[in-house]
C-alpha cells in the first residue's frame, strides 16, 4: 500500500524553514507523523481520509482547496519544522544515537535548540487550533465529513477539541492557613 501525504516534501521545504539540502526521508517519516498523530485527530478520521482520497485522485473544488491551502497545510508545515528541529539534531545508527555535527554550522545549546522548538510549537498549536476552529465554525455545511458521526473502530480517531498540547499540572493542595486573630477552626478549610 503505498503512503498518501497531505503535503510533498519538496512544497514543504517551499514553505516551511527546512534547509533544501535536509534528508528528504527522514522529512517524509516526519510528515507521515505527523498527519497520523497531530493532522488526523484535528481533522477526524473520516475528513482525513477523505482529504487523503482527494490527494491521490487530485479532485478539488473551491471549498476543500482552501481548506487544504489555508489551515491543513499550514498546521502540517508548522509540525514538521517542530518536529524536524530535533530530527536533524539526533541520529539514530546501529551502534548508538546521539548528536549530529557538522563541520559547516555549530550546534546550538540545548537552552537555544529548547527555545526555537518552544517557538515552533507556539506556532504549530496555534495553526492547528485555526484548523480547529475552522471546522467548528463551518458546523458540518461543508465539510460534512467533519461532522459525520462514526462508530469508532481501532483505526478512528478521536478528535482533538483543541490544537493547543498544554500538560495537565497537577499541583499537591496546599491547605490554607489561619489567619492570626482570625475567629474560624482550621479544619473549615481542609
Amino acid at each position: 500500500m503505498a503512503v498518501n501525504y497531505l503535503i510533498s516534501v519538496e512544497n514543504l521545504k517551499k514553505k516551511g524553514l527546512i534547509h533544501q539540502n535536509t534528508d528528504t526521508k527522514l522529512i517524509a517519516t516526519a510528515i507521515k507523523r505527523v498527519q497520523d498523530r497531530i493532522i488526523q485527530p484535528a481533522l477526524g478520521s473520516i475528513l482525513y481520509r477523505a482529504l487523503l482520497n482527494r490527494v491521490e485522485t487530485n479532485t478539488w473544488d473551491a471549498e476543500y482547496r482552501t481548506l487544504m491551502n489555508d489551515y491543513v497545510v499550514p498546521a502540517m508545515v508548522a509540525w514538521v519544522d517542530f518536529k524536524v528541529a530535533k530530527l536533524t539534531h539526533t541520529k539514530i545508527t546501529n551502534k548508538t544515537t546521539g548528536n549530529i555535527n557538522d563541520d559547516n554550522i555549530t550546534s546550538s545549546s540545548k537552552a537555544e535548540i529548547d527555545a526555537f522548538r518552544d517557538e515552533l510549537k507556539s506556532d504549530a498549536e496555534f495553526y492547528s487550533e485555526r484548523l480547529i476552529g475552522f471546522l467548528k465554525d463551518d458546523c458540518g455545511t461543508i465539510y460534512t465529513e467533519y461532522t459525520e458521526a462514526i462508530t469508532r473502530t481501532n483505526h478512528d480517531l478521536k478528535k482533538d477539541e483543541t490544537g493547543y498540547q498544554v500538560p495537565w499540572i497537577v499541583k499537591k493542595h496546599t491547605p490554607y492557613k489561619r489567619l492570626k486573630g482570625s475567629n474560624i477552626p482550621d479544619e473549615s478549610f481542609d
